[in-house]
């Protein structure tokens, strides 16, 4: 039905190719079976030119009639490149799926639309949708307090509408990581009585500002548990999964809202499909799963008059094109779901991505579908620049910087950079694509250091996000 890329079993699809001159990649998708014969051989340089030959090729403004077959192409040329295994699906403003893509393994299986995987922080749309559904009902109100729901409960500013706007300052979770053992799930009542006990400061005071934190989801899901006096899971599974249609999508075995911090890893995590993503974001705005005057009650305005870029466990952007929708950073599996706003070019258009290898691409390439699929001018990413940097140079960057993130620290191990929050408890390595330019290796995220008049480091930010600058303490 969707995307299969075909070869000798056992053995890894890049080796496979590799090592066949006369190799031939079969995948199919919407348009059928795409034949792309006589693979390059290994050769970086033949490589690199065929895949800017594809790039190339498409970077043209498609046209409704022959967009299919342009994503199609590229899509398959980015597959044999190696820069993106997984799946894609796009629905039209009335839910009807329009595109479907999938190619690649995952784990020894075939990646299919209807295959669920983890889904990362794009489950805070399905915990929002769950949090709206209780507030339709009556038994949780927006503007209560969260101590009224969970006690012990240490923050009695907090409310529920802080939490789901990401606005409450709770930043728990890292400070949290020296009082429990992060190898294993930490059940509610132990992670609630640590918070209560420790009581972990806010970034801010709450309800003032945004600041992008999943302590605030966590706790969601603890309020759904103590309200509905179910498991997280089975909260989930009747409030959201079964009214929206969502035929494949679950939350782990234990089912429960286990804190995970970031060093324990993805915990009892919720998985879907492409197709289940496309049906749920179509049946919450529709009104199937809570009532439409919730849905189009999101936007909160700020003390300082402007309004909230985070609502109901969704970004809201403006730029390159309308949008709203949330990505989700898993270690193996990178995801979206996005909407296209009604002052959009195609208003209701949802896009929904699963990469399951080389993540890092898989913002550009969403970004580079949604140009196509609006008949704008489109190109897809090349592979990332690596650079060999002296380790003097290296040296330089060393240091402590106070940012929005917290205070990062970056240190030289064995020849490369390290990037530690403060209180995580472990270090990312950097990978170097420039002397100021660094790239985690397995996340769709890069790190620019700034220098000042006299070349000296002084900053590190989010490369071409200067609001994200942290500047250099020590």
């Amino acid at each position: 039905m969707v995307g299969r890329v075909q070869h000798r079993p056992g053995r890894d699809l890049h080796d496979d190719l590799d090592h066949r001159r006369d190799a031939t990649l079969t995948v199919r998708s919407n348009s059928g079976w795409l034949r792309v014969s006589r693979y390059t051989p290994p050769c970086p340089i033949v490589r690199c030119l065929a895949f800017l030959l594809a790039v190339l090729s498409v970077a043209v403004t498609a046209q409704p009639a022959d967009r299919v077959a342009r994503l199609d192409s590229a899509l398959a040329a980015l597959h044999a490149d190696g820069l993106f295994d997984g799946a894609l699906a796009i629905s039209g403003a009335d839910g009807t799926v329009l595109y479907r893509f999938a190619a690649g393994m995952h784990d020894g299986a075939p990646v299919t639309t209807d295959r669920p995987l983890y889904v990362a922080s794009v489950s805070k749309q399905m915990t929002a949708a769950a949090v709206l559904s209780l507030v339709a009902e009556r038994r949780l109100g927006l503007d209560d307090p969260v101590e009224q729901v969970l006690d012990p409960w240490p923050y009695p500013e907090v409310t529920v509408r802080m939490l789901l706007d990401q606005t409450s300052g709770l930043h728990f979770l890292t400070p949290l990581v020296a009082h429990a053992d992060t190898s294993r799930p930490v059940p509610s009542e132990i992670a609630q009585a640590l918070i209560a006990e420790h009581r972990p400061g806010t970034a801010h005071e709450p309800g003032t500002a945004f600041a992008y934190d999943n302590a605030n989801y966590i706790t969601l899901a603890w309020v759904l548990e103590a309200v509905t006096g179910q498991m997280y899971g089975e909260v989930l599974r009747e409030r959201v999964f079964e009214p929206a249609g969502m035929t494949r999508a679950f939350v782990g075995p234990a089912g429960a809202a286990d804190w995970i911090a970031w060093a324990g890893g993805d915990g009892d995590a919720l998985h879907a499909s492409v197709d289940d993503l496309l049906t749920f974001d179509d049946a919450f705005w529709s009104g199937r799963i809570v009532p439409d005057s919730l849905v189009r009650s999101a936007v909160v305005e700020l003390p300082d008059g402007t309004d909230s870029q985070y609502v109901f466990g969704r970004f809201v952007r403006e730029a390159p094109r309308p949008l709203v929708g949330h990505w989700g950073e898993g270690d193996a599996v990178k995801t979206g779901l996005w909407r296209e706003l009604l002052h959009g070019t195609l208003p209701g258009t949802t896009y929904a991505i699963e990469a399951t290898s080389h993540g890092v691409y898989r913002t550009p390439i969403l970004g580079a579908v949604m140009d196509l699929w609006n008949g704008a001018p489109f190109a897809f990413p090349l592979p990332r620049p690596l650079a060999d940097v002296p380790e003097a140079v290296l040296a330089r960057h060393v240091g402590v910087y106070e940012s929005g993130f917290g205070r990062l620290h970056i240190t030289l191990e064995s020849g490369q950079l390290h990037l530690e929050p403060e209180g995580a408890g472990g270090s990312e390595p950097l990978v170097a694509g420039s002397e100021t330019v660094f790239y985690f290796c397995c996340q769709d995220l890069t790190w620019e250091f700034v220098t000042d008049a006299e070349g000296r480091t002084a900053g590190i930010q989010i490369q071409g996000q200067p609001q994200t600058l942290g500047r250099r303490v020590e």
